[in-house]
């Protein structure tokens, strides 16, 4: 008997099958997902207003001071992905 591997990754030929279970994952992750937000949180913009350089003082306020702050002495280079 030949042995079954345990992490034998499933391959669908099928494309409107793949999108189907795609969509069904998507909405599974879409029920699941955690929505509250916390007191003082304020919704991530979507529209052109995402485009505009937030200023050191935004981005203080979103991270806190002392992330930033040891975000900004940091000495490791960025990735080559950022």
């Amino acid at each position: 008997m030949a042995k079954k591997e345990p992490f034998m990754e499933e391959t669908y030929e099928d494309r409107k099958l793949r999108e189907e279970l795609g969509r069904q994952t998507n909405a599974g992750f879409a029920r699941l997902e955690n929505m509250e937000m916390e007191a003082g949180a304020i919704d991530l913009p979507t529209d052109e207003t995402a485009l505009e350089p937030l200023s050191e003082e935004e981005i203080k306020r979103r991270v806190g001071s002392g992330n930033f702050e040891a975000a900004k002495d940091d000495k490791q280079t960025g990735s080559i992905n950022s």
